[in-house]
């Protein structure tokens, strides 16, 4: 009989994604493994759907407990976070959960599988809008990667070329003058939208990571209390501001920062609208951005 391992989707949909590439090398170097995703949550195993390196996604239960607590069966975590990779690591977060496997990942980009249905989907929702960009401004790790809402309100205003079309749940503040789709969408959804828009812009995100899956070029605002090292990706335009605090995020873990988050209030509006413009090149509509500096994509 072949060889399973059984293997936790854990944390948030973000480390989902980013678990993508270990399922390709594990099937690469052990081709005879059986990969077993268990997870108490659906959403988290419908990011994995039609993954060909997985054989069987499952979710958790009262069996597979009883099964664990006798030993019958070893539930693998990728819990990367608990080596503080900010801190303890320049690689990318892909490569520190491949690490944690004993493998070493050829191929470091994130692997998603979007169905022929889901595509046309994705497409007739996007047909009626022009220049169309994704927007998620809500970060589920920390609050602290939170632009102001009236940063966003702004964009939104002085970028007549393009339509902001807002994911998220529906208890996120709404951006005026953003098509809201908050709560209209599942994970599925979500991410064929990302494939077939024009853009994305946001904060370090479920979606943000999505993105690297398409090579969609993203505007990504990371500010400094995140890695762009280890959570950004070359397809998208990191804006980072690093202070002397920076990077925060594994110290500070769910406490607000005490600063009222300077790194993020740094980022001005016209240096993300110049990444956008340089990520999806346009006519543009007015001379608004005209003699303003671009944003350093680190």
């Amino acid at each position: 009989m072949k060889k399973k391992i059984y293997i936790n989707a854990w944390g948030g949909l973000g480390d989902v994604v980013l678990a993508t590439p270990l399922f390709q090398q594990l099937k690469l170097d052990f081709p005879d493994l059986k990969i077993m995703v268990l997870s108490p949550s659906r959403s988290r195993l419908d990011v994995l759907e039609n993954n060909p390196y997985i054989d069987k996604l499952i979710l958790f239960s009262f069996y597979y407990d009883l099964l664990k607590y006798f030993r019958i069966i070893k539930v693998n975590g990728i819990s990367y976070g608990k080596f503080r990779p900010s801190y303890t690591s320049k690689k990318k977060a892909q490569e520190v959960i491949g690490e944690m496997f004993g493998v070493t990942l050829k191929d470091k980009s994130i692997k998603l599988y979007v169905t022929a249905e889901e595509d046309r989907y994705a497409k007739k929702v996007l047909s009626e809008y022009k220049n169309p960009v994704i927007l998620q401004i809500t970060s589920r790790t920390t609050n602290n990667q939170m632009w102001p809402d009236e940063n966003w309100v702004e964009l939104v205003r002085d970028m007549p070329d393009f339509t902001f079309i807002q994911l998220g749940t529906d208890n996120e503040t709404k951006i005026e003058g953003a098509v809201d789709m908050r709560g209209k969408t599942n994970v599925r959804e979500s991410i064929a939208l990302v494939k077939h828009a024009s853009s994305f812009v946001g904060v370090v995100s479920f979606l943000s990571h999505v993105t690297n899956a398409f090579r969609k070029p993203g505007v990504i605002l990371f500010g400094g209390v995140s890695s762009h090292l280890v959570w950004g990706h070359d397809n998208n335009i990191n804006i980072t501001k690093l202070l002397t605090c920076s990077p925060c995020v594994d110290f500070m873990m769910g406490n607000k920062c005490p600063y009222d988050k300077p790194c993020m209030r740094m980022i001005s509006v016209s240096e993300v609208q110049q990444a956008i413009y340089k990520q999806v090149p346009v006519e543009k509509e007015s001379s608004l951005m005209d003699g303003r500096n671009e944003p350093v994509n680190r």
